[in-house]
């Protein structure tokens, strides 16, 4: 009896090791590329193929081996509102800006990648020498700003209008593959874009001739993995990061999806 006893609370203990080393990882990403995307059944995208590397660290240096649920979205809309209501082990993927306004409501993971955005203009226009009021009123005082509602696009050229040209233009477009193409029609556009949806446009339109100025470029945020408040994972993948974003597999992950000189300007130091 003695025995019995003995064995029954032995596996009681292994119940409740397994219980705190195994569970159920949700992951709810919007799909997007080159961040999060499915082709097949393989999951693809900087922050998959990132998360794969979190995954396996827990595993290997936490000794926790987690089960994992994935859910889809193709609207951002929906894929944020379900993730914030969400009472699960969750992490959501989707090239998510870490703001202050979304911090209200959710956590963040540690920054995976810049979130860097760039003044776009014609190619034929003047190159912007001088982060001077003067300089900037001469090249863009006459030009509409093409933006996209309620972005970290929108924010930086209302920060321009506030700042440089209190009569700005500014003009809502419906994508930012749009916005590229009405800027290359016309010397009179301009505006911000994410750096990777610049790259890929450029790869796609190699003939549109556009132009970068560079003094304006914004990286004030960074895209991070979204947690709900209190989550575990938020100290975990600090501890993790910390190394990876020093690793030969950090660049090349980057480098896969974007390209050698873009990893070089994305990549978190």
């Amino acid at each position: 009896m003695k025995r019995l006893t003995v064995l029954i609370l032995l596996f009681i203990v292994q119940l409740k090791f397994i219980g705190q080393n195994s569970d159920s990882l949700y992951i709810y990403y919007y799909e997007t590329k080159p961040f999060a995307y499915k082709e097949g059944d393989v999951y693809k995208g900087i922050e998959f193929d990132i998360l794969n590397e979190y995954l396996t660290w827990l595993k290997t240096n936490k000794k926790i081996d987690l089960q994992l649920s994935y859910k889809g979205y193709s609207n951002f809309t929906d894929f944020y509102s379900d993730f914030k209501s969400s009472k699960k082990n969750i992490i959501g993927v989707g090239s998510v800006a870490n703001t202050a306004e979304r911090k209200k409501e959710i956590d963040f993971t540690e920054g995976y990648m810049k979130n860097l955005a760039f003044c776009v203009t014609n190619g034929n226009a003047p190159d912007i020498k001088t982060k001077s009021k003067d300089e900037i009123i001469k090249v863009l005082g006459a030009m509409t700003a093409l933006t996209l509602t309620n972005t970290i696009l929108e924010s930086h050229c209302k920060d321009l209008k506030k700042q440089f040209i209190t009569d700005l233009k500014i003009k809502y477009i419906s994508s930012c593959s749009d916005l590229l193409t009405e800027i290359a029609k016309s010397v009179l556009n301009f505006g911000y874009v994410d750096a990777v949806e610049f790259w890929f446009y450029l790869k796609a339109n190699p003939g549109k001739f556009l132009k970068m100025q560079r003094i304006l470029s914004q990286s004030k945020d960074q895209l991070a993995h979204i947690i709900p408040k209190g989550s575990k994972h938020k100290a975990l993948y600090t501890e993790f990061f910390t190394t990876f974003k020093t690793s030969k597999n950090y660049r090349v992950i980057l480098e896969k999806y974007v390209g050698g000189y873009m990893a070089q300007n994305l990549a978190i130091n």
